[in-house]
């Protein structure tokens, strides 16, 4: 989804600014046509033929992503944020995930990436499914040989077999019923919510017990100079601001880094900076989750091709 976005928002941007210079350009040669003006004219023919020629590459550019991202990719989009939030784009509640789950199983256009994609955020929304339901959907998609990419999560104590432990594991998550979202990006990242915390001091110190308490001016909370200080720019207001370093162990997503950046916009005292091991997309996690295994005598989690 992002790749398409991105090429039809620079696309739509070029188009304007391709139409604008031409039209201009013509505009200042009318009323003024002498032999002259005529002769200069003629001369341009090539350089305008040669920007409408850019501006219907813009399109067509612009129109196949258009009609690739509204055949697939949109609906499967919203399927996988109803899942994801539990909600549809009016807020409302979800009442039957299979539901929601299954034209995406049906479709033909979508490849078993997107299948198992969708059966994982089914079985999290769910937190966890029967061992029979499982199967059923392993065999019913026919996805037999990717099935690992589903088990293995196991590993990582994520509960795909429903157990009593795993009903009483879900950790609640902060309301942003409030906040301005794009219908097909409304899943806020857990990261984001650790962030914010870090900054405000209210980490869990059971869950974070390596983690030493944030400076109080950056919540507001400590005392400020009240010093009248020239006042200086962006870039320089962030190179002596305090910073919150993050660091991800096994991979990030583009939307964790975005997080990262909306957070650092959103405190006047602290940058947030992150990074990781490498950058995470949905196919590399899928192929990682299935390359994992686990040793019998240590219980040690590695992948398979190390």
């Amino acid at each position: 989804m992002m790749k398409y976005s991105v090429i039809s928002m620079s696309a739509f941007r070029e188009i304007p600014k391709l139409m604008k210079e031409v039209s201009s350009k013509r505009k200042a040669t009318e009323g003024k046509l002498s032999l002259s003006n005529l002769a200069q004219l003629m001369k341009k023919m090539p350089y305008f033929r040669k920007q409408i020629t850019k501006q219907v590459v813009h399109l067509n550019i612009a129109e196949d992503c258009m009609n690739k991202f509204k055949s697939n990719i949109e609906k499967l989009c919203k399927v996988e944020q109803d899942l994801a939030l539990g909600t549809d784009s009016d807020g409302q509640k979800v009442k039957d995930f299979m539901r929601v789950l299954l034209p995406v199983l049906v479709n033909k256009n979508h490849d078993n990436y997107d299948k198992i994609r969708a059966i994982l955020l089914y079985i999290f929304s769910t937190n966890g499914t029967t061992q029979e339901n499982l199967d059923k959907l392993i065999q019913n998609v026919q996805i037999e040989n990717d099935s690992d990419m589903i088990k293995n999560w196991k590993y990582l104590g994520v509960p795909i077999v429903t157990t009593p432990a795993s009903q009483q594991r879900r950790s609640s998550r902060k309301d942003r019923s409030s906040e301005e979202t794009f219908e097909l990006s409304r899943w806020t990242p857990v990261i984001k919510d650790i962030m914010e915390d870090a900054i405000e001091n209210k980490l869990d110190s059971k869950e974070w017990p390596y983690c030493s308490q944030c400076p109080a001016p950056w919540n507001g909370t400590g005392a400020v100079s009240a010093r009248h200080k020239p006042k200086t720019n962006y870039l320089e207001d962030r190179k002596s601001s305090s910073k919150l370093i993050v660091f991800v162990i096994g991979g990030i997503t583009y939307s964790e880094m975005r997080c990262a950046y909306e957070v650092t916009q959103a405190s006047k005292s602290c940058e947030v900076v992150i990074g990781s091991t490498h950058i995470v997309t949905p196919r590399r996690l899928l192929d990682d989750i299935k390359a994992l295994t686990v040793t019998k005598s240590k219980d040690t989690v590695y992948f398979k091709n190390e």
